[in-house]
């Protein structure tokens, strides 16, 4: 057992500067229009048990379409209604809104309004606590109307300044997209990341902490805005770009096989969507996929040099980088088990293949050269409750904690979630039966935004029927071995790419709550791995090579075809309505 830190990865500088071009792709794609620098962040609070009243005065009559407002947080479910005016004494109820907690939380609320008025009368029901950055007020070409002046209603007795919804009317950006608001779950996480930022008591729970410190310091750095709760999903993702190179020559031992599952990954789909959503799954996936590099680092040292003279350094890196994925959600222990699995097995044989009694075999089992394996053990415990030191400083008494890991289990085994339009069942995801349906904007001239969750078909069907195929072969060997006592050689990487991706999705079809596609995530690179063992074997061959660049060139057409859709770059509808190659395609 040694601890030495010699990973033999073996990079040249070819190497390099794939790497850093690959990544320098991947970023400038992700990374351009990944939201607004600057929203409105001017708040009018209305925390009041009565009504507050606001009258605005347009100047003159005007045409209102819609008013839009955009909503910081509210702290309680609060309704806004609406009444308008010629003439200020006579009001008519057009509309009301419904600021729903915790789903109101730096997004636009918009309510139509279609009618010739002068004045505008809010009215803030009681109780209400609302926090708004901005109103705009827009005419008939959804452009926004000037404010003459906005006063309250009962401004003897009310201290707030109703001009503050109306300040920062040059950052209000229409028609509203993704540029300017949350989408999707970065309802609850970007709203929990700022929690932290705050010291305040966290809003989401259900998953651990570590992923939200982390969307927590791009807010730190750039501001809460789009681009602040998105920017560290870019850097992660840009950074799984090095890794599975890294990842791929390890395994495969050539700059082809570094190079093809790079390039894959780069243009798959849901790792740029992914990575350009202030959620925290691109984060999971980064630990796996650093996880698996130290683990087949030691697992392939094992194999060449035996137990007593592989380095335990990788070993316990993985553990650890498995301990901060597990920190983000808890996903990630499958795929580890099973690389523990792997480990368990090739003991095992090695155990059973020698001549001594039941009892010596059992003691060279569990010698204590490998009780290492459990000090790893309470590491990655201790890396784990670390990341909750943020909840302990917001109040959570530590006392706790072991309660709160009972409560987030007892939530992921209700099987909630199952009606929800957009969930999968396990089986279909491979086949990209059901995209999640992340976001959608309604735009001018017969456009739209849209941003659709799946993976990129090249990548996704032959990554799996290579899985398959590398599967089917690792079983044949064993089959054999058990017939025939004849244990053929069965390359390290094939047994590591069957078992983790099974690993990854197996336990899945026994789980009742509602799942969807981004579960699925975490098998992403493995599947790049899979079309990369091929490519990586056959590559000496011309009809190979050929081959590998009409896949790449194909990969590469399809993320260009699916840009617009998978990004939320304003596309015509006829044109994002003719990518539905299936009918359960939503854009």
């Amino acid at each position: 057992m040694r601890y030495n830190f010699n990973f033999g990865l073996n990079i040249a500088k070819k190497d390099v500067l794939t790497i850093v071009l690959l990544s320098l792709v991947f970023f400038s794609m992700a990374v351009t229009n990944l939201g607004a620098t600057q929203v409105p962040s001017n708040s009018l609070t209305v925390n009041s048990d009565t009504t507050q009243v606001a009258i605005i005065d347009l100047g003159h009559p005007d045409y209102v379409s819609s008013i839009c407002f955009y909503i910081r947080d509210c702290k309680t479910s609060s309704t806004i209604k609406i009444y308008t005016s010629q003439y200020d004494d006579v009001w008519f109820e057009c509309a009301a809104i419904v600021a729903s907690y915790p789903f109101a939380y730096m997004n636009w609320n918009n309510t139509y309004v279609y009618q010739v008025v002068q004045y505008i009368r809010l009215e803030f029901e009681a109780p209400s606590n609302i926090e708004i950055n901005e109103v705009a007020i827009l005419n008939g070409d959804n452009q926004v109307i000037p404010v003459f002046s906005v006063n309250s209603e009962n401004s003897t007795t009310s201290s707030l300044d109703f001009n503050l919804l109306f300040d920062e009317q040059s950052l209000v950006v229409l028609p509203n997209t993704y540029m300017t608001e949350t989408m999707f779950d970065e309802v609850y996480f970007t709203r929990t990341s700022e929690q932290y930022l705050n010291l305040q008591w966290p809003y989401e729970w259900t998953h651990p902490p570590f992923g939200k410190l982390v969307i927590s310091t791009g807010i730190a750095a750039f501001g809460l805005n789009p681009f602040g709760w998105r920017i560290m999903g870019v850097i992660f993702g840009t950074l799984m770009i090095p890794l599975i190179f890294l990842l791929g020559k390890k395994m495969f031992g050539s700059y082809i096989g570094g190079f093809s599952a790079a390039f894959l990954l780069t243009f798959d789909f849901m790792h740029f969507s992914e990575a350009r959503l202030g959620i925290t799954d691109t984060y999971v996936v980064f630990f796996s996929l650093l996880s698996h590099l130290c683990f087949f680092i030691y697992f392939s040292n094992v194999i060449k040099k035996g137990w007593q003279n592989a380095s335990v350094v990788p070993l316990l890196f993985s553990f650890v980088f498995f301990a901060l994925g597990f920190s983000t959600k808890w996903l990630v222990l499958f795929g580890f088990l099973g690389e523990l699995a792997i480990l368990v097995m090739l003991r095992l044989s090695e155990v059973m293949r020698c001549n001594n009694s039941f009892s010596d075999k059992l003691y060279d089992l569990f010698d204590y050269r490998y009780l290492y394996l459990l000090v790893f053990i309470f590491v990655a415990i201790g890396v784990y409750f670390i990341t909750y030191i943020p909840d302990v400083l917001a109040g959570r008494p530590i006392s706790s904690l072991v309660e709160l890991q009972n409560s987030m289990y007892a939530y992921h085994a209700d099987p909630i979630g199952l009606d929800h339009p957009y969930s999968s069942p396990t089986w279909s995801w491979p086949i990209i039966m059901r995209p999640l349906w992340l976001y959608f904007s309604t735009l001018s001239g017969g456009m739209r935004s849209t941003i659709s969750l799946f993976g990129n078909p090249a990548v996704w069907w032959v990554g799996f029927v290579a899985i398959l195929a590398l599967t089917g072969f690792c079983l044949f060997r064993v089959v054999v071995y058990i017939r025939k006592r004849f244990m053929q050689k069965i390359e390290l990487s094939v047994v590591f790419l069957s078992v983790v991706f099974f690993a990854q999705w197996l336990p899945y079809f026994f789980v009742s709550r509602g799942l969807f596609i981004y579960h699925y995530y975490v098998n992403v690179p493995i599947l790049c791995l899979g079309s990369t063992y091929f490519i990586s074997k056959y590559w000496k061959y011309t009809w190979m090579k050929l081959a590998a660049l009409i896949y790449f060139i194909a990969v590469v057409a399809l993320f260009v075809l699916f840009y617009p859709v998978i990004s939320g770059m304003p596309v015509l509808t006829v044109t994002a309505e003719s990518l539905r190659w299936f009918t359960q395609w939503v854009f």
